[in-house]
């Protein structure tokens, strides 16, 4: 009669065992991005990659740029979808929260780890970038997590993965005022050289080209942040960059930059 219950419970051991060697070898990752959350079971993935955990809450996995089914290639978002329902859907996995409260939506904000056979484990973030089916979205709870995100981005962008083949997720040229403008209010990530540095008050300005080009803006009181992290603003005229955050065309396309993680410097660029 004890023999089922016994036989649930060393299964339950294991599995939880397994998990705990997938987020030792995660450890650092995981440290970086988020605290511990316990053991929990996806039920389902909705259209939005938004995960519905068999306790009642909802996941957004924080920090990421996911493709939608209305923008671009809607079989993207399928396969977004598709790939978390393969690798969480039914499975226990360990909960990573970036932030202990729920959103305004009531989801919970982190990432989920499953130990995958014959590999390191990987979160699910990082299995859709490295897929290519999600661009990294700098968020604040989320900065401790960005820097190997963005390695796994350049590394499918390279390669061509996903949304790097669709015109509605790719790079921008900063000078593309057309492909800007269609843009307004999107979430985008833009390549350019700095052309001129413009100082105002409160505010620092990086153009990256003539009218309708992009303008990068930063609140001066950033600029030692920036510095720090190795990528002073005043010092880049001449210098090629790749900027992402949320595009404002308003006032002409201008992109605000608050975290250094929004900026990667790519090298001086070629005279002409």
């Amino acid at each position: 009669m004890k023999s089922a219950p016994t036989h649930l419970a060393r299964r339950r051991a294991a599995v939880v065992a397994a998990l705990a060697l997938a987020l030792g070898l995660a450890a650092g990752r995981v440290a970086a991005c988020g605290a511990a959350g316990g053991i929990v079971q996806a039920a389902s993935v909705d259209q939005r990659g938004e995960i519905a955990l068999a306790d009642g809450r909802t996941l957004r996995i924080a920090g990421l740029d996911l493709p939608l089914p209305s923008r671009g290639d809607p079989a993207l978002a399928a396969a977004a979808r598709d790939l978390l329902t393969k690798r969480f859907v039914g499975r226990e996995a360990a909960l990573s929260l970036v932030v202990a409260a729920a959103d305004r939506w009531d989801r919970a904000l982190g990432d989920l780890v499953a130990p995958v056979s014959d590999a390191a484990p990987a979160s699910a973030a990082e299995a859709l970038i490295a897929a290519g089916l999600a661009r990294v979205r700098p968020e604040y709870e989320t900065r401790g997590c960005e820097a190997g995100r963005l390695a796994l981005e350049s590394a499918a962008r390279a390669k061509g993965l996903g949304v790097w083949r669709d015109p509605d997720y790719v790079v921008l040229a900063a000078d593309d005022a057309a492909s800007l403008a269609r843009r307004d209010g999107r979430f985008v990530i833009v390549e350019g050289v700095v052309r001129r540095i413009g100082l105002g008050r409160a505010r620092l300005y990086l153009d990256l080209g003539g009218r309708g080009a992009l303008s990068v803006v930063a609140s001066r009181k950033t600029q030692a942040a920036f510095q720090a992290a190795g990528a002073p603003l005043t010092a880049l005229a001449g210098e090629k960059i790749r900027v992402r955050g949320a595009l404002d065309s308003r006032f002409g396309p201008q992109l605000e930059i608050v975290d250094p993680l929004m900026l990667e410097r790519l090298g001086r660029a070629e005279a002409k």
